[in-house]
């Protein structure tokens, strides 16, 4: 009980600061240089307040969190509205009323797609978890995109209908599995990577499919590694992703390549459940297929789709929004 006054009233000092600074920014550099100080993923002030968590009283921490939640809320929103001010000039010193006059065009600034931002930041964390990024060709063969991952061809993933083939006897890579099995093939386990990139499938383009789009896939191999560890890392991977309140189930499911295989949700606070990924221990026929001792290693993996992350933590409804490129849209993310 001793640490929870003095983290909520520093929550409570903390963003009437930030909301000053925000206020007080006059240029589009002071007011990232604010963001930075209040909203740092590293070095920012509520994230130095949301790392000293661990050590108040259990029963207290969700208070803190959701306080802390509120003021990011609250300083984000803030942030946008002066940002929105600065470029139509409203939040030029000494301005008098609005100008009815047809405003300059504004310089072209370029920013992170909102995609490729979910991935980095995805990526950092399980950095921190111990990760490291792999990548693969996107031209594959149906032996490492099919068959290596105990997937028959008579399956009906490897049907013309669902996947993208090209001349040659090779084909667009439906999922980023693949490069699960020529990591497997090269490196000799303990392996703990992350595997993002571009996948291809015969989908329809509407608001929640796309021909063409982002995945990312973990894989762990090791000795001794059971389900509770992929639950376990997962937890922690939501929590540092959504806050430190953030709930997680696994619903069984099916995958050719894991056995036991689950679907995964994420709830915060009183929020309803959301499916963010598939999941499930490495099927021992992945890893003989690799050259690996089924009976000495084990492993898991897991894939998410980075654009419907996105969706989800930007509350976008439509995922061709991201792909059509138009910079209405886009600039809502961009920064200087």
């Amino acid at each position: 009980m001793s640490g929870s006054p003095s983290l909520l009233d520093e929550l409570g000092t903390l963003e009437k600061e930030a909301l000053a600074a925000v206020e007080a920014a006059s240029t589009p550099g002071e007011l990232e240089a604010a963001r930075i100080t209040f909203l740092g993923r590293k070095e920012g002030r509520i994230s130095g307040i949301l790392r000293r968590l661990g050590e108040m009283d259990p029963a207290e921490r969700p208070r803190v969190g959701a306080r802390a939640n509120e003021v990011k809320k609250a300083l984000q929103e803030a942030l946008d509205r002066r940002e929105e001010a600065l470029a139509t000039g409203r939040g030029t010193p000494g301005a008098e009323g609005p100008d009815l006059t047809l405003p300059g065009r504004a310089a072209w600034i370029g920013g992170v797609h909102p995609v490729t931002r979910v991935i980095d930041d995805l990526v950092e964390i399980f950095r921190e978890l111990g990760f490291t990024r792999a990548r693969g060709p996107e031209a594959e063969t149906e032996w490492y995109n099919f068959e290596a991952l105990n997937t028959p061809l008579d399956h009906p993933a490897a049907d013309e209908q669902d996947t993208l083939y090209l001349k040659g006897g090779h084909l667009l890579r439906s999922h980023t599995s693949p490069v699960q099995v020529r990591v497997l093939e090269q490196y000799e386990p303990p392996i703990r990577i992350l595997a993002p990139g571009m996948v291809y499938r015969r989908d329809t383009f509407d608001a929640t499919h796309t021909p063409a789009f982002a995945q990312l896939e973990g894989l762990v191999v090791d000795e001794g590694v059971t389900f509770v560890d992929l639950k376990a890392t997962l937890a922690e991977f939501a929590r540092r992703y959504w806050g430190p309140d953030t709930k997680i189930r696994f619903r069984p499911s099916f995958f050719p390549f894991t056995e036991p295989s689950a679907e995964v949700d994420v709830k915060g606070g009183d929020g309803e459940w959301l499916e963010i990924m598939g999941a499930g221990m490495v099927d021992p026929a992945v890893l003989e297929a690799a050259g690996l001792d089924a009976e000495r290693y084990t492993g898991f993996a897991f894939g998410m789709g980075p654009g419907r992350i996105g969706l989800l933590r930007h509350r976008i409804p439509d995922l061709r929004l991201f792909l059509e490129n138009d910079v209405r849209f886009l600039s809502r993310f961009a920064r200087p």
